[in-house]
């Protein structure tokens, strides 16, 4: 029987590791702001520099050894970056997504619900706090009026709760 074997990620042979790599510097310095104002926020900045630095045996690793033949293999520490890099929020979600089938949900059918929003509202959500409230709230008394009327029209549940 073959057993898998471990292929790294190559991170900077993407198209999106070239791009971030090659015009980070120049998007950074081109804001226009007068020097010594923070333009960038430095979770961003933070993000971006461990990104670039994600799968590169340079900045840090993990050696593995195999008990029975010995062979020994080198693995690069992930960058854990949310929203930027595509193989470690991959393997984010899977695990996520496995935690909550094995973990959490019973046995029963789930419904996911996506809330997708206007891109000019999408910027304001994520950086106003309250608007992010306001706009959750919505969302989910919306979704519970949805299954109680459905609870009560298609199965006579009077009071339902979800």
């Amino acid at each position: 029987m073959l057993t898998p074997t471990y292929q790294p990620r190559q991170p900077r042979q993407t198209a999106l590791w070239q791009t971030i790599q090659s015009n980070w510097l120049a998007f950074k310095t081109s804001t226009g702001l007068p020097s010594g104002e923070r333009h960038i926020p430095r979770f961003v900045d933070t993000g971006v520099q461990r990104f670039l630095s994600c799968g590169s045996l340079a900045s840090g690793f993990v050696r593995l050894r195999c008990g029975s033949c010995h062979d020994e293999l080198l693995v690069a520490f992930s960058c854990k970056v949310r929203g930027l890099c595509p193989s470690c929020d991959g393997r984010r979600m899977a695990e996520q997504a496995a935690h909550l089938v094995d973990e959490v949900f019973p046995a029963v059918p789930v419904r996911q619900w996506v809330l997708t929003l206007p891109y000019w509202l999408r910027y304001r959500v994520a950086w106003d706090h309250k608007l992010f409230s306001s706009v959750i709230s919505v969302w989910i008394r919306t979704i519970t009026s949805f299954y109680r009327k459905r609870a009560r029209e298609g199965h006579g549940i009077a009071d339902g709760h979800c």
